[in-house]
């Protein structure tokens, strides 16, 4: 295929441009072919499986693949990574849970698969947090070795400090010291001395300052505590050389997991890439026909739609009866753009790529796409237009068999008319005879006439706006178009006597032919008025149905504040009655009677608020909102808006699961059983309030927990700290923390503090059966 006159190479930068990776940059500039039409179908799925994914949420940060085949070779040989690369290793980790829930949220094929992919790396990603800080530094109580040695460095250091304290206080070491500081040198503290009066200050020399000025020397007092601390040095580093050695020997021996993580991480980026260019597109896959025929309702020019241009969409219907389109019209009518789009959704859809087209299409899985496109002139080569065109309609002469696509833009255009025409139509005869498709374009006169009806011709033209004078890019099949170079030159500007001259120049037979074509102009004019109309009445019924939504809508309103007044009304009578029965004016009244006395709207349970639409649901039931799920049995926390499949994320008892918008309602509460529960019942919190800060214990089997959502990162530390406290004293062992998911900054922070509590034995992020990753468990220390 020549990829190049297709603008293919431009359509596969714009897909690369929206990887993460240059990794994945590189695969989406190599995508090709593949080598069935199942393939290519399961392909164009998985994009739309991914853009199902990332319209839940942002895709996670997959920047870590650049840098992640270096520090795989590394563990491969066991080699120690150094502290840079372990940041990266954690960051690759955390993107991996991260994009496990993400995948999770969509239940399809693609995501299932690549969700089996990532393991549960929640050990090695809190023994890296733990020996880790997020600024990237080694914990001082990576290991309790480690912070002996750090504490009795602390103290060593403080000792130095009094004794060169000490020796700056001596009145006779004014002269001797050019400045009253300590600072170091090699690792040990030493005290700045004029140069030349070092002899009368016993130490030991370890450096000079640039200018010479200032000798840099350690008393003989602070001697054997900075070898101590130098020692301590070395034994810290020693200490920390032994835990990265442990951590990279565990993460060598999770190599094919890594190595799995790796290539789900590859192929989510390519697929997200893909899918983010076709939410720009509004692309849908396109099936593969097995009777070769093509058929595409409103496609449109991929790489004019990612620009934002607004496409006129165009419907092509061919097959093996009708398989060679032969387009014509005026200049600048669109006729190009319309042939490359035909030859790009081919391609992409035998490349596995949605087509921009409506949902539906079918054609056939070509082998070879063929595009001869654009002035392919060669001056090296010595190659006029006409000679490079020669040279590749000849390259096309091979190809034989429906599975075969040829697209020729003005075809044998740049030469004498009727030699051209001559030649074009011996070309287009053989494509006949070889049983290929075709799509060409052309302004020749003869190639728009003379066909047999028998014969696998389908004309079409670009629609031009005489009475207008400009082009509607509209395609009409069946109808060859008029090149119509004297209106075009009109609108382009071409002063009235030239044309009118020119005019007078066609001769008898072309002058028939125009008058012949106008009668056609004129019928199709009529049709295009009437189908302009059927738009128009279409439009006209959209609106009265959203006048009567609307209408329907404000009923429903009124209908609600109608009922709150009567609710109001009944509690008011609620009131007298208890009030008379307080004051035992109704001592002579039986339950029965007053029964009987209660508002009529008391007494009947209605049917639950139930939306009628997606629309009305997205008014009603906002995310936060508390409401009530018949498929789950229980009240549930709304999340999300509908997606394109209806589905809406709920929370329910801290699980977060995807539901069909029918199946919710109004919140469900439980039936009053006498007048007071009627009153509290409906002065009860309205649901979507706001959550108040609530530690819970629940039963005796499950843990205690602590529900943090909307709380500061630094309220919500000091709550924790203090309920732990509270629990240790209680002897539990386990607990259960809430805090969502937001900004994922209380998430980290909260867990930063857990990895360096001492109470804190490990802890986890909650998985699909356990919560989710909006939930934490920890685990204490005996």
């Amino acid at each position: 295929m020549q990829a190049k006159e297709l603008d293919w190479t431009e359509l596969l930068k714009n897909i690369s441009k929206h990887s993460q990776s240059e990794r994945s940059k590189e695969l989406c500039l190599q995508i090709a072919p593949l080598d069935s039409s199942s393939m290519a179908e399961t392909a164009a799925e998985n994009v739309m499986y991914g853009t199902d994914v990332i319209s839940e949420k942002n895709a996670p940060d997959l920047t870590s693949l650049d840098s992640l085949p270096k520090i795989f070779d590394r563990l491969r040989i066991k080699a120690t990574l150094d502290i840079k690369e372990f940041v990266t290793v954690r960051n690759f980790l955390t993107s991996a849970a991260t994009l496990k829930t993400l995948l999770n949220t969509s239940k399809n094929p693609w995501s299932i698969l690549q969700s089996n992919r990532l393991a549960d790396f929640k050990t090695s990603l809190y023994a890296i947090n733990k020996a880790i800080s997020p600024e990237g530094e080694i914990n001082e109580d990576a290991s309790p070795h480690l912070a002996s040695l750090f504490d009795e460095k602390k103290k060593l250091t403080r000792e130095v400090a009094m004794v060169l304290d000490r020796v700056i206080a001596r009145r006779q070491m004014e002269n001797v010291l050019q400045d009253r500081y300590v600072t170091t040198r090699e690792g040990r503290l030493v005290l700045p001395v004029k140069s030349g009066n070092q002899h009368d200050f016993k130490g030991l020399i370890h450096d000079r300052s640039f200018t010479k000025q200032t000798v840099f020397m350690e008393p003989e007092e602070a001697l054997p505590l900075n070898n101590r601390l130098r020692d301590l040095q070395l034994l810290i580093a020693e200490e920390i050389e032994k835990i990265l050695r442990e951590m990279s020997l565990s993460l060598s021996r999770q190599m094919v997991a890594l190595e799995n993580a790796e290539t789900c991480f590859l192929e989510c980026d390519i697929c997200f890439s893909k899918a983010k260019f076709n939410k720009i597109i509004n692309g849908f896959p396109a099936q593969f026909s097995e009777d070769s025929v093509f058929k595409i309702a409103d496609l449109r020019h991929p790489l004019l739609a990612a620009q934002g241009i607004e496409v006129v969409p165009n419907s092509i219907e061919l097959g093996q009866s009708k398989r060679i389109l032969l387009l014509s019209g005026p200049n600048a009518g669109g006729k190009t753009v319309l042939l490359k789009s035909i030859g790009l959704a081919s391609q992409m859809a035998r490349c596995g790529l949605p087509i921009a087209a409506s949902s539906g299409g079918q054609l056939p899985f070509f082998k070879n796409v063929d595009a001869v496109v654009g002035d392919l002139q060669s001056v090296d080569q010595n190659l006029s237009s006409f000679s490079s065109h020669m040279q590749r309609l000849t390259k096309t002469l091979d190809y034989e068999g429906l599975e075969n696509l040829i697209v020729i833009d003005e075809i044998c255009g740049s030469t004498d008319p009727e030699e051209g025409s001559a030649l074009a139509r011996s070309f287009i005869d053989h494509y006949l005879n070889k049983n290929v498709f075709a799509v060409v374009t052309s302004h020749l006169g003869p190639l728009k006439e003379n066909w047999d009806q028998s014969q696998a011709i389908q004309h079409g033209s670009l629609e031009f706006d005489v009475k207008n004078n400009r082009p509607t890019y509209q395609l009409l099949l069946g109808i060859p178009g008029q090149s119509l170079a004297l209106a075009v030159a009109r609108r382009l500007g071409v002063p009235d006597f030239i044309l009118n001259k020119a005019h007078d120049f066609l001769s008898p037979l072309s002058k028939q032919k125009a008058n012949n074509l106008k009668e056609i102009t004129d019928l199709r004019s009529q049709i295009i008025e009437l189908r302009d109309q059927s738009v128009q009445d279409r439009q006209a019924a959209s609106d009265l149905k959203k006048q009567y939504m609307d209408l329907i809508k404000k009923f429903r309103e009124q209908r609600d504040k109608w009922l709150e007044k009567a609710i109001q009304k009944a509690e008011k009578k609620i009131e007298n009655l208890i009030e008379d029965a307080r004051q035992d004016r109704l001592k002579n009244k039986t339950i029965h009677d007053l029964k009987s006395e209660l508002p009529t709207i008391i007494k009947s349970q209605p049917a639950p608020n139930r939306a009628q639409s997606v629309e009305e649901f997205k008014t009603m039931f906002k995310p936060g909102t508390m409401a009530f799920c018949s498929r789950l049995g229980r009240n549930v926390l709304i999340q999300s808006e509908p997606d394109d499949k209806g589905q809406v994320a709920v929370l329910a008892d801290s699980m977060r699961v995807m539901i069909p918008w029918y199946n919710i309602s109004s919140q469900k509460e439980e039936q009053p059983s006498d007048v007071s529960r009627v009153l509290s019942t409906n002065r009860g919190t309205a649901s979507g309030s706001s959550r108040p800060f609530t530690p819970t214990t629940s039963s005796d089997d499950a843990p205690p927990q602590l529900d943090l959502r909307g709380k500061r990162v630094d309220e919500a530390l000091d709550l924790t700290e203090k309920w732990m406290d509270d629990r240790i004293r209680e002897g539990c062992d386990r607990l259960k923390i809430i805090h969502g998911f937001g900004t994922e900054q209380l998430k980290k922070s909260l867990r930063q503090y857990l990895s360096k509590s001492p109470y804190v034995q490990k802890w986890n992020a909650g998985d699909s059966s356990t919560g989710g990753d909006g939930i934490t468990w920890v685990f204490l220390s005996d």
